[in-house]
Parts: structure tokens; sequence; C-alpha cells
């Protein structure tokens, strides 16, 4: 995520990181699905997608994927008219191809690892400034490689794109890729500097409670607004604790996340570096510094 003194870490870094996540499927998939990939969850899921897709493309008159227009069609030989694509010709610009299960467990690594510096940034020791990935950077990476290990010609490196979501992995499967992905980093020299999405957030809206103020609004309006704010800042704090706690109050809420909430890249991180993150146990100072 981009803050105020991180920057996008270079792209040479985030290439070679994503060489070694790309060798590290095999070792994954044997966590992930067992069984075999075509059985998993995961694969089934995305299969899904691939179909909802596909549905809406035959339902519609306009030939769209994701706001691009497809022009192709395909004609037979002794007729001239037009006919719909099949599915594998439909998804032919998606990411990952159809059929390919090192290439969708891979789409989903390199998902999560993007996902790593969504709040959070990376540091290395005795060096000045934390680092952020370039998710738009990753995803041409990830073609890029995909090209250059030969899984897919010139011509589909050149037009795919990311199109699927990322299938729900739970708490143990996410601590999988994980542990991966942070053995990775550290083999690169990175540590993580932690936050949590929640906790930003709760601040943006303890920011906006205060701001409301200053406005010109009515006061009987700002008071219905700076009221939703404290149900919206309630409700998230309910997720993690039923007691009643002030929701304009962040020392106790930091509080709170340090008795009831330890997020799975702790888990793993901790696992993989013997030690806490940067930024956890989690600490006011952190939180009210970020605006």
């Amino acid at each position: 995520m981009k803050f105020e003194n991180n920057k996008k870490l270079d792209l040479k870094t985030t290439y070679a990181i994503l060489q070694d996540t790309y060798d590290a499927v095999p070792q994954l998939m044997r966590l992930l699905a067992p069984a075999g990939w075509q059985e998993s969850f995961f694969h089934q899921e995305l299969m899904n997608y691939r179909k909802i897709l596909y549905e809406e493309y035959l339902s519609t008159d306009e030939n769209r994927l994701s706001g691009s227009e497809l022009t192709i069609y395909f004609k037979s030989d002794d007729t001239s008219t037009e006919k719909k694509m099949s599915l594998e010709q439909y998804l032919y610009m998606c990411f990952p191809p159809l059929g390919n299960d090192y290439l969708e467990l891979f789409y989903i690594v390199s998902s999560i690892l993007a996902e790593i510096t969504y709040v959070s940034n990376l540091y290395q020791n005795h060096e000045i400034g934390t680092y952020y990935f370039d998710e738009i950077a990753i995803e041409d990476f990830v073609i890029q490689l995909t090209y250059e290990k030969k899984q897919i010609d010139k011509d589909r490196a050149e037009v795919m794109v990311f199109a699927f979501p990322v299938p729900y992995l739970d708490d143990m499967e996410v601590h999988y890729c994980l542990e991966v992905l942070f053995s990775i980093l550290m083999k690169h020299g990175f540590k993580l500097d932690y936050r949590h999405n929640d906790l930003l957030n709760i601040v943006d809206l303890q920011h906006m409670y205060q701001e409301i103020l200053y406005s010109d609004l009515a006061y009987q309006d700002k008071e219905r607004q700076r009221e939703i704010i404290k149900e919206d800042i309630s409700e998230v704090l309910r997720l993690y604790d039923r007691s009643v706690i002030d929701p304009l109050d962040l020392p106790a809420i930091i509080a709170m996340f340090n008795r009831r909430e330890v997020c799975p890249l702790v888990l793993a991180y901790l696992h993989v570096y013997h030690e806490f993150p940067k930024g956890y146990p989690y600490l006011l100072t952190d939180y009210q510094g970020y605006l």
C-alpha cells in the first residue's frame, strides 16, 4: 500500500521473488491439493468463474470481456453466418489459462504475495525506507514469466490479463501459502512492517468523525453522520469482542486487538522468522501517526 514515505519495490527484485514463487508451486500443490488439483476446491472455483463469464457472454448480443469488446467471430467454411465462440476461444485472453493446473496455483499464490503489502510494508535491515509490491507489475511479470517458462506462447502472453477472483482459502491454506512466501522474502533479505487493515479503517473513521465538526452541515446533520460513523466502528469491533468499547477510544481498541486478534500473516511470519513482525503487538503510536 502507498503510504507517505514508502515506495514500490524495484522491478528486478519483484521479478526475482516471483521466479522463486513459481518454483515453489509443486511444494504448495502437495500441501493444498493432496488428492490432486483437479479435485481441489480451488480448481472447481476457478472453473465456476469461467463458466459464469462464458454464460454471461452467451446471454448477451454484445461480445464483451471486462469492458473490452471481443470482435473475433468464427465462420464455418460453407456459410457466412457468424457463430459464438466456444468456451476455450472466449477465455483465450484470460489468465490463468484453461487446463493448466500449475498456472492456476501460481495465479493464486502470486495474488496472495501482492496482498502481503496491501496495508503492510517490506523493509531491509540497515536500509532506510519501506517498500510495497506494485500489483500491476506483478500481474505483468506473472504472465511474462509464464511465457519464459514456455507455458504459453508469445501471442497469448501479449493479450492475457488476470480475469478471475482468487478462490477462498481457509486459515490453514493461507498459512501454507504465507509460510512459503515469507521464506522467499527472507531469502531476499526482507522483513515485514505490519499493519492491520481494520485498525487503519477505524482510524480513518475516527478522523472523519472529527472532520465533520468543521463541515458546513447543519448541527442535526453533523450529529446524525457522527452517530453513523460511531456505529460503523462499533460494527467492526463486534467482530472481535462483544463487550462494549468506546468506538472513539483508540487506546482501548488497540488493547482489545492485542487480546483478541492474531492475524494469519503474523502467525506465518513467526513460524518462518521466529520473531514477530515489526508492528506486532499492535502499538498505539503506529496508528496515531497513520494520518
